[in-house]
Formats: structure tokens, sequence, C-alpha cells
């Protein structure tokens, strides 16, 4: 019965994978219509979920965190420098700086200084510490990737079971069809006295059924639509449907590839493995910059400086005239002495940079005695770190063998249920007709073509069912060979 279809879910046919967002490429069209209509393309509806997916939104911030870091520990290897200047003003009773007397007044002065230091050795830390980030980076470009793969395949699921639900629709309606054109031929052979009132009523309970099962499968038409428009976070007043893409009907046949084949084509496209992989080596290069913490750290630094004081003052001496100052015993003669005038200024601001200014140059050689051995203890806990982190990579390539392994097989119980879907789907038609045949020449009751109608719509909706899964699986295999993905 229609209301019997089978949907299958994620969790059930898709064994995990990642696929990339290479996969709208197998069910684009040209665009008829645009989104806006209401009717949307596989494309367009990854498109719109991969911008308003909010897990992608934070794997995407994550990794330009990573990216920064990975700039931050560049920069870190290279000099630093800083200008340092500043104003003061000193009021009361202080020391000059430049006489080194006590004064009562306000003075103000100025300082510049140009600071600059370059690490020269740190036991590798600094170039460890680059290749640790740079791989973490990587990793979070890769968890980006991995989660867009996810949000498409999440898409496509949703996406194929709406075509599935559209089908499955269309089949209930033609089966509601041809009950409501037996129940008119009935009506006639019951009118000219051929059959009885009871079968007549018979067809009517099997209408009325097929009307049932024709609501159902408009509600889960709606239903599919739904979860996919909550998918892309659409508002729940905009119109929506999809435009479906003609499909191709692959006929049910043996893989050509094996399942090695398969596992070593994918090992080098899995974005979750090749994240746990740079994982790894970000964890290698963490161990090398703790074990770095043990050794001395070299390094060197300059100052070049000056500075400017309003109470800096500069003499000058003036001769006006001469005065008698004494006289010269026993000759008693007038001894006369230059008056001197002096004018203190405060000396020239250029000239106190130039004069004050000063530059000075070391080496600063830091060799670790007794940490309370926590260098130590930070080397041993990234060599464990390093280990945990072998194990995950080690753990995500099983994972992605299993899974390649479970596709392979689930692909191949597929391509069986298909195969037996098909040649019952035949049977059930032929039997169909015959039933129809002998129906309609009065040699059989309607509980028979009842019966072979059941039958046929039975085989027709798990025909659909199991062809669905079948394409799918295929174009999971076809992935890990790294093959475009088609319908």
């Amino acid at each position: 019965m229609a209301e019997k279809m089978v949907i299958w879910q994620s969790n059930q046919y898709f064994c995990g994978m990642r696929f990339v967002i290479t996969l709208m490429l197998g069910f684009l069209i040209p665009a008829a219509l645009s989104a806006q209509t209401g009717t949307w393309t596989l494309e367009q509806c990854i498109e719109q979920a991969l911008k308003n997916n909010i897990d992608v939104q934070l794997a995407g911030v994550s990794a330009k965190l990573a990216k920064q870091n990975w700039r931050n520990s560049v920069a870190a290897a290279t000099p630093d420098a800083n200008i340092n200047t500043g104003q003061f003003f000193q009021s009361g009773r202080s020391i000059d700086r430049f006489t080194n007397q006590f004064v009562q007044t306000t003075v103000s002065s100025n300082s510049l200084q140009l600071q600059s230091s370059v690490l020269l050795y740190a036991g590798g830390q600094i170039r460890n510490g680059i290749q640790q980030s740079k791989y973490l980076w990587l990793a979070g470009e890769s968890d980006l990737k991995n989660m867009e793969q996810n949000t498409a395949l999440n898409v496509a699921n949703l996406f194929l079971q709406v075509i599935q639900t559209k089908e499955l629709k269309a089949s209930a309606d033609e089966t509601l069809k041809n009950t409501e054109l037996q129940l008119q031929r009935t009506r006639k052979l019951f009118d000219a006295g051929v059959v009885n009132e009871g079968q007549v009523l018979n067809l009517e309970a099997q209408k009325a059924n097929d009307q049932t099962a024709l609501t159902n499968a408009s509600n889960q038409e709606i239903l599919a639509l739904t979860n996919l428009k909550m998918l892309l976070r659409l508002p729940a007043e905009n119109a929506f449907d999809i435009i479906r893409p003609e499909i191709n009907l692959y006929k049910p046949e043996s893989y050509p590839a094996g399942q090695q084949e398969l596992f070593d084509s994918a090992v080098k496209r899995r974005a979750d493995v090749q994240a746990a992989v740079f994982r790894h080596k970000a964890a290698i290069y963490a161990r090398k910059s703790a074990r770095g913490g043990m050794l001395p750290v070299l390094s060197v630094g300059g100052n070049l400086s000056t500075v400017y004081s309003s109470n800096a003052k500069s003499v000058s001496a003036t001769i006006s005239g001469f005065e008698p100052i004494g006289r010269v015993q026993g000759t008693n003669e007038i001894v006369e002495a230059p008056n001197i005038q002096y004018v203190l200024q405060t000396t020239d601001f250029n000239k106190q940079v130039k004069d004050n200014f000063g530059q000075s140059l070391g080496f600063n050689l830091s060799v670790p005695f007794y940490g309370k051995l926590q260098a130590r203890n930070t080397a041993q806990r990234a060599g464990l770190d390093e280990v945990r982190a072998k194990l995950s990579a080690d753990r995500a390539v099983q994972n992605l063998y299993t899974e390649v392994v479970s596709a392979y097989n689930n692909y191949s119980s597929a391509m069986e249920r298909y195969q037996a879907a098909i040649k019952t789907i035949e049977a059930q038609k032929r039997n169909m007709d015959f039933v129809k045949k002998r129906f309609e020449a009065g040699q059989a009751n309607v509980f028979e073509l009842q019966l072979a109608q059941t039958n046929e719509t039975t085989a027709r909706n798990n025909l659909t069912s199991v062809r669905y899964e079948y394409m799918f699986r295929k174009m999971v295999l076809d992935f890990y060979l790294g093959k475009p993905l088609t319908l």
C-alpha cells in the first residue's frame, strides 16, 4: 500500500559517508526558475544551506582563528620594536637633574626611547611552534570542509526524499484513477445485471482506501519538503518546492572496483581523516617545542634614548667695564677686575636631543636550572598528546575502512533487491493485465482484481524505494573513487 512506503533514514543508508560539495554536480540541470519563485534546484539548496548552517559558520570561524594563530606564531619569530615617549611636569622643591641642585620651580621634560630585541635561540620553540600552528590551521580548514560535506549530504538526502515522495504520490494517484475506472465499469456491469452489488461496494471501499493512501502520500511529500525547508532555514511564509532533475535510471550491476581500491582512493579524500593526520603532525611539533623549553634561550636587544628638560640652562658671559677690587700691598696701586654679567638661557631642544643621545646593545642568555620540573612535565604531556593524536588518526582511518566495506556490502545488497524488485514489478504487471482482462470478460471477480492491483501498487512502491537506495549507494562508491557524482 502507498501508506506503507519506505523512506530510508540517513543513519541506515549513508553509513556516516562524508560527501564533497561536488555532490551537487550529479543533480544539476539548467535552472529554468530562480529560487525567488519558490522552486529550487539541488545546487541552490546546498548553497543556501552552506550559507545559513550555524555549524558551518562555527567551523569557518574556528578555521579563521587557527589561521590567525599561525600568523601570530610567524610574527613571533621577527624582531620587536617599541617607541616610548613622554611629557612630564614636576613642581615644588626638587633636585635639578642637570645642575644637581635643589630648585623650587616647575620643570617640564620630555623623553624619547626606541627599544628593539630579537630572539636568537630558544631551543626550536619558535620554529616548531610555527609548524604546530600551521598544521592546526590546516586541520581547521579540513574540519570546515568536513562540515560542508556533511551539510551537503544532509541536503542531498532530504532532496532525494522529496523526489521519492513525489513519485510515491504519483503512484498513489495513478492507483486511485485505475480504481475509479474499474468502479465505473463495475457499475455498468451491475446495471446490466452481470455482477452483484457487493462487487460495486467493494470497489467503492477500495476507492476510499486509495484516496486515503493518496492523502498520506501527499502528507509525506509535504513533510519531506518541510524538513528540507527547515534545513535551509527559509522563512515559513516563503513558497517552496524543488525542480526535479532528469535522473539516469541505472541498471543494477556489480560495482567495477573492489573494496581495497575504494579504500585507497577514499583515504586520500576524506576531510575528517585529513584533519586527524594534520592534528597528529601538529602534536609532533608541539612535543618538539615543549622539549625546547628545557634548553637555553639567547636574545639580543638594543636601546636608543634622549631627553629634554626646560631646566637645562646654558650660560653666556659679557664684560661691561672694570671696577676696583683692592690695592696692592706696598705700592698701594689699585687692582681692577672685569665686570662680568652672566645670562642663563634654556638650552635649545635640538641641542639637548643631540647632546643627550645615548645607545646601548646587550645580549641576554637564560639557562634553565631548576623550574620545579615544569618544563620536563610539559614535554612529557606533549609526548602523550602526540601518542593520542596518532591513535586518533589511526582510528579515523580504521573507521573509514569500516565505512567503505559497509558501503560496498550495502551496494551489493541494494543491487540484489533492485534486481528482485524489477522482476517483481514485471510479474505483477503481467498478472494485473491478465486479471483485468479476465475481469472485463466476467471470468474474475472484483476481489481478484483488487488483490492484483494491491500487489502491483506494493511492487511499484517498493521498486521506487530500492531504486533510489541503489542510486545513492552507487554515488557513495563513486565518491570514494573521486568520480563525478551523477544520477
